[in-house]
């Protein structure tokens, strides 16, 4: 027994000797990623990488097109810039082109650059090692000034005597998309996300709950309105679509337009369903109360548009979704509160979860609007404003007399 132990204790001391200058090692590597001039360096790798990403992805596409069709660009220059000024256009920013604004940001482009922003902040925070909110705030920093840096150049680069970007219109986006990506992926990593939820005075996990199941009701009966609008006129959008793809390259650029303007389109069909509806320039108006048509651009989603100034049924049956997307935020937030939670209380938290939820609305619909020239398309989207007042008018009285009523019987079986 005594051997035994000794063998034991003499193995577990030769271990701990073996194993010490390896903890040391990587203790200290980790004090080193983890300082100051560590944090700044990932986040500013973060930061170009993500750049990098979306731009390699809007260059390969933009690159096959000028492989099969050189007059795209005539050198290699004419590609590289147009993908440059592709990826300022997914931030928001305006491009003067043959002498027509472009002030419309396709949204699948947005959402495409903050994933690569999302899954860059992410890495960075497993390689710096991030365990404080200090050291997620410097990395975030050093991320976003090098992502914004790096736009910046590229918008002085990038214009030309044929295509001019606003600096202004592009500094931003630029800043803001990568600080909300970045933030989200740190903080994930981090994981903080639990303890902000934790440090805040009120139910946020159930809030948020809400929000985000109103949010995916809405969209879904968006993209729902789209798909359907689409199939009743599928001679129209066939023939659009074989207006503009004249070979297979032209039409994978139909394609990937269209994919990156859909976003937009669901954003319009929910302002529908709400009631403002939207806005096509001066000339064409869809909304649940009355439609006015009038010159369109020729893009393949146009066909979506009725063909017929009249409001067809199924949008002003259309007018029954907010209502139950109100029924669905109530009912989640009303199962995600403790159970001490009084229906009163119960039916502020809904209608604070529906307001938010009214605002995001009204601030997407903001992206997803713009102009193209001065002309007849100048207005294009939705009206923010209206569209926010009109989901929470809809969406607010319905989430909070659903919560009351939930809790009222939670609190009546219990």
């Amino acid at each position: 027994m005594t051997e035994a132990l000794h063998g034991g204790g003499v193995t577990s001391v030769l271990t701990r000797w073996l194993t010490a200058p390896d903890q040391r090692v990587v203790s200290a590597k980790a004090r080193r990623i983890g300082s100051g001039g560590g944090l700044l360096a990932a986040g500013a790798i973060a930061g170009l990488a993500a750049a990098a990403a979306g731009l390699m992805f809007l260059g390969a596409l933009i690159g096959l097109a000028w492989i099969v069709e050189p007059a795209v660009g005539g050198s290699v220059v004419g590609p590289a810039r147009l993908a440059a000024q592709a990826w300022l256009l997914g931030h928001g920013a305006d491009v003067a082109a043959g002498g027509l604004l472009i002030a419309v940001t396709p949204l699948g482009l947005t959402a495409s650059l903050v994933v690569c922003c999302w899954y860059a902040a992410c890495w960075a925070g497993r390689r710096a090692r991030v365990d404080c909110l200090a050291q997620v705030a410097v990395l975030l920093g050093s991320l976003v000034l090098t992502y914004t840096a790096i736009g910046t150049g590229l918008a002085l680069i990038g214009s030309t005597s044929g295509a001019e970007i606003g600096l202004l219109s592009a500094v931003p986006g630029l800043v803001g998309l990568s600080s909300l990506a970045g933030a989200g992926g740190l903080l994930r990593t981090a994981g903080h996300g639990r303890l902000i939820h934790d440090a805040v005075g009120f139910p946020s996990r159930a809030v948020m709950a809400g929000v985000g199941a109103g949010a995916a009701v809405l969209l879904a009966a968006g993209a729902g309105t789209l798909g359907i609008a689409i199939a009743v006129d599928r001679a129209g959008f066939a023939a659009l679509t074989d207006s503009l793809a004249t070979g297979w390259s032209a039409g994978l650029g139909v394609f990937v337009l269209s994919l990156m303007l859909a976003p937009n389109a669901v954003l319009y069909a929910v302002a529908v369903l709400l009631g403002p509806g939207f806005a096509i320039g001066s000339g064409t108006t869809v909304s649940a109360f009355g439609v006015t048509l009038g010159l369109v651009p020729g893009l393949p989603l146009a066909a979506a548009l009725p063909d017929r100034p009249a409001v067809p049924l199924g949008v002003l049956l259309g007018l029954v979704v907010p209502v139950l997307c109100g029924l669905v935020v109530g009912a989640v937030v009303a199962r995600r509160l403790d159970d001490g939670v009084r229906p009163l209380h119960a039916a502020g938290w809904a209608l604070a979860a529906a307001l938010l939820l009214a605002t995001g609305m009204g601030l997407a619909q903001w992206m997803a609007g713009g102009s193209l020239g001065e002309g007849g398309l100048a207005t294009i989207g939705a009206p923010p404003v209206a569209t926010m007042a009109a989901a929470a008018v809809l969406l607010g009285p319905a989430a909070a007399l659903t919560a009351a009523a939930l809790r009222r019987r939670h609190l009546r079986d219990r």
